[in-house]
């Protein structure tokens, strides 16, 4: 895992440039980027020469354009990019989520302001990352540990973990069937199960499927 200000703004800079040069087999200038992006030629011109570095949606759609893995573009040391690689995501850590009761969103930040870690391995999806708050996940995610929530995964499979909000209100636990509830997976016996009508009531609840779980030490 890395974080956005781990990114080294000039390496990015100079792999975009040698992508431009042979990612899909012909040379892309400036200005052909910069109308697939929707930004200026100068721009284009900025990162390369290291004075800044893009956004996460925009890495991400140099990385599919020129045909590079989205990690080589990020400085990683293969020698030869693959011609298409989507195991590696740029997720922002958009808030805290509760594992207790369920509570109410808390980051009031502005969308880039917010940390961007650098994952591997992940399949295709729209990711958002959250700090777990409290321990009724914790036999899993122990409070203060980071989770990966795939917003594009929202088929209900029993004893999988998920983040669910009803009413403004978010929590994260794991979904049974029989009878329907959202799950606590904690060593603290004190945490009950939140029990809804059925699947289809649940489905509803859905934010997305957690498919990452890890703290650092």
């Amino acid at each position: 895992m890395l974080y956005h200000n781990d990114m080294d703004s000039k390496i990015i800079g100079k792999r975009i440039a040698e992508a431009r040069g042979f990612g899909i087999g012909r040379k892309v200038t400036q200005a052909e980027l910069a109308r697939h992006l929707g930004i200026t030629p100068q721009a284009i011109s900025g990162w390369e020469r290291g004075e800044s570095t893009p956004e996460a949606d925009k890495l991400t759609s140099i990385a599919l354009f020129l045909s590079v893995p989205l990690g080589w573009l990020l400085g990683e040391p293969d020698t030869a990019p693959a011609p298409e690689d989507r195991t590696t995501a740029i997720v922002r850590l958009v808030d805290s989520v509760p594992a207790g009761k369920l509570a109410s969103p808390m980051s009031q930040a502005a969308l880039d302001q917010l940390p961007l870690l650098i994952l591997h391995g992940l399949d295709r999806g729209d990711y958002i990352a959250l700090t777990v708050d409290g321990d009724s996940m914790d036999r899993i995610s122990p409070d203060g540990s980071i989770i990966v929530v795939n917003k594009s995964d929202r088929t209900l499979v029993s004893g999988k973990p998920y983040v669910f909000c009803h009413r403004g209100k978010v929590t994260y636990k794991l979904w049974r069937p029989e009878p329907a509830r959202l799950q606590p997976h904690s060593t603290n016996p004190m945490h009950e199960p939140v029990y809804v009508k059925d699947k289809p009531e649940a489905e509803k609840l859905v934010v997305g499927r957690v498919k990452r779980t890890f703290l650092d030490l």
